[in-house]
């Protein structure tokens, strides 16, 4: 058994090496820090009239976008990859959208 447990130990270690990557499973809890910090700052950028009407709706997307991905899935590493990678197809004007002067 526990020679079983040391050829497992090494041959993952050996994995993790040729990869060259850290291999964790995605934590909601970490997911939710890095969720939250990452809607405050689409927040301020949103928020700010210093930042162009692009800018800004852009910030508005990824944030619905964000939203709506934790509606369906109620996970905060899927809001949060959704939050990081999601590109607007159009910055048109669509109802409910905030307006920018």
């Amino acid at each position: 058994m526990l020679f079983t447990l040391l050829t497992t130990s090494t041959t993952f270690a050996a994995k993790k090496e040729t990869l060259g990557e850290v291999v964790t499973e995605r934590n909601e809890s970490i997911c939710k820090q890095k969720f939250t910090q990452e809607l405050f700052t689409q927040q301020r950028i949103f928020s700010s009239n210093r930042n162009g009407a692009d800018s800004r709706r852009i910030a508005e997307r990824k944030i619905e976008a964000a939203r709506e991905k934790y509606n369906l899935t109620a996970s905060y590493c899927d809001a949060y990859d959704e939050l990081r990678t999601f590109n607007p197809e159009s910055l048109e004007r669509k109802p409910g959208d905030a307006q920018f002067n």
